[in-house]
């Protein structure tokens, strides 16, 4: 089991979701980290609103299918538009 901190700095993209630690399997995924916190939080995030979230762990940029391999945190951000 691994414990990470995750920190959802979009509130927008995911009402309802906390900050806070959650446990998961080793091999999980950022997608399975977050189905996780769903789970424990009674809410979900809106299809709509993936592809807004910039996942950052241990403050370098993941995708969501990749493989949460240590502890550490994750911080759940909102994709910058503009130019």
């Amino acid at each position: 089991m691994l414990t990470v901190n995750v920190k959802f700095l979009a509130h927008e993209l995911t009402p309802g979701l906390k900050s806070g630690e959650y446990s998961i399997e080793d091999g999980a995924t950022v997608l399975d980290l977050l189905a996780i916190c769903e789970e424990e939080c009674g809410a979900s995030i809106p299809e709509r609103n993936y592809k807004n979230l910039y996942p950052l762990f241990n403050g370098r940029p993941v995708r969501m299918e990749t493989t949460i391999t240590e502890s550490g945190t994750l911080h759940m951000c909102r994709v910058v538009f503009g130019g």
